[in-house]
């Protein structure tokens, strides 16, 4: 990170054309990819054509005091490939099998997919299917189109309340503009919703977003963003509308079209900033408006539809000198009600998890992150205590972005966190070695401690140990 380069590093996964001005990465996936895909890229950079594929695997093996025997085990491939300078493909492929921490067993039970990797693919036991897919072309410097199925992650955090990587992969198309220092992004995506009062959370229906997000390099130290996204469902009781083609325009406000169209769509409003205050520490914010009323805001009584969500981070790059190391801290919140919508599958969700943030909604959020790196030894630790309140099951008061806001238990005196109050304490540790540094091959030992508190069912305290030998592709999104 240069305090003399404008970058952008808010929009990620990054395109092609902007990994070379990328020192450090600063996404978990990020982080893990940096050797990965420079390697793949840079032995290439004069030839016309180039393929390269590299092996993925994760095996591991461990005891949870709540699970007993733990382990995973996955194989899978990936692939980039260059055709000249302007178009390019990646894609990869995982076929997972594993026996979860309890925690873990318990979401996947509870909603029959994976965190951030989709369905559960087996009638008894615990697998998953995770395709990734990305085609670029450049017709010229300052265009960029991708079709792919994937995810993308808006922000400098680890969470995100605008677009994060917890749910699983969706089809899309992304449009990127480079135009002096501002990059504009269009994304349209399909996603797949659930109602869940109708039984069956894998009944899932098909919805898309149409998202811009406008990021201006104000200065070498100050980035911008503004950000706008709207959700719909395809078919509803009057229709079969599918995608609509009023949010193609890629410069229009969308809550304009809403409004012009009579439609009742879902409408999220954002701005982020980052700051660098030294050639090493990054500052970033971010607020999301799910809905918003300034005069009920003023009278601070409550009221049900102040819908936000609000970040404030900090990230020190190479604090101890290290071949690679950097510490982050980092808080978020979020109001009752923000990301649900008056008809669920107009919820800013996909595969039955958040769009956004992984708490969904009505939370506090403390994350801390380090990571250390020499001679090929590492050791990291991801620390998260969060409180956020959960629905009784006769009441509706915001905590489940699955529920539908049509009749909220209360109209005012609403606060953050209200309903049966839930704490949980994570930490994450590892320690190990980079075995083979081309393709992110790591051995380590590995320790988990979770807290949960649930003021109905009391607490629950989960210790897990075990060893790791993987080339760990993408972020598992466990921090929950």
């Amino acid at each position: 990170m240069s305090d003399g380069q404008r970058d952008f590093l808010a929009l990620n996964p990054y395109s092609i054309r902007d990994i070379d001005s990328v020192l450090l990465l600063q996404t978990d996936t990020s982080l893990i990819l940096s050797g990965f895909t420079n390697d793949f890229w840079e032995k290439s950079a004069d030839r016309n054509f180039d393929l390269g594929f590299v092996p993925l695997a994760e095996f591991g093996l461990g005891y949870s005091n709540l699970n007993d025997e733990i382990w995973t085990a996955s194989l899978g491939m990936a692939i980039n490939a260059k055709f000249g300078k302007k178009l390019s493909l990646y894609g990869d492929f995982i076929y997972g099998e594993e026996r979860a921490p309890f925690y873990v067993q318990q979401f996947i039970d509870s909603t029959g997919v994976f965190p951030a990797y989709g369905k559960n693919q087996a009638d008894a036991g615990y697998s998953y299917l995770f395709p990734t897919l990305r085609l670029a072309y450049t017709p010229v410097d300052f265009f960029q189109f991708e079709l792919g199925f994937g995810k993308n992650h808006i922000g400098n955090g680890y969470r995100s309340f605008m677009l994060s990587e917890a749910a699983f992969n969706y089809p899309y198309l992304k449009i990127e503009t480079d135009v002096w220092n501002i990059k504009y992004t269009n994304l349209y995506s399909a996603q797949d919703g659930t109602d869940p009062t109708q039984g069956n959370m894998l009944d899932f229906r098909p919805k898309y977003t149409s998202t811009h997000y406008l990021n201006w390099a104000i200065s070498p130290r100050v980035n911008i963003g503004l950000f706008e996204s709207i959700i719909w469902q395809a078919n509803d009781t009057l229709s079969n509308r599918g995608f609509d083609p009023n949010y193609l325009n890629p410069i229009i406000f969308f809550r304009s079209v809403e409004f012009a169209q009579g439609s009742a769509d879902n409408a999220i409003l954002g701005f982020d900033i980052s700051y660098k205050i030294s050639k090493k520490v990054l500052a970033y914010s971010q607020f999301v408006l799910d809905e918003f009323l300034l005069s009920e805001f003023r009278d601070g009584d409550g009221w049900w539809a102040n819908k936000w969500g609000f970040q404030l981070g900090l990230q020190w790059f190479d604090p101890f000198k290290l071949d690679m190391s950097w510490l982050r801290g980092e808080f978020n919140v979020a109001r009752p009600f923000t990301y649900s919508h008056g008809s669920v599958l107009q919820n800013y969700a996909h595969y039955n998890q958040p769009l956004a943030h992984q708490l969904g909604a009505n939370f506090y959020e403390g994350i801390a992150e380090i990571y250390l790196e020499h001679n090929r030894f590492f050791a990291e630790g991801m620390f998260m205590y969060a409180q956020y309140g959960r629905d009784p099951d006769s009441l509706n008061l915001g905590g489940d972005i699955f529920k539908s806001y049509a009749n909220p238990s209360s109209i005012y005196g609403n606060t953050i966190g209200q309903g049966i109050k839930n704490e949980v304490f994570l930490n994450n540790l590892h320690l190990g070695i980079i075995i083979n540094p081309k393709i992110n091959l790591r051995a380590s030992v590995n320790y988990l401690f979770r807290h949960w508190f649930n003021e109905e069912f009391g607490t629950q305290n989960e210790h897990v140990v075990g060893i790791k030998v993987s080339t760990a592709l993408h972020n598992k999104q466990r921090t929950f």
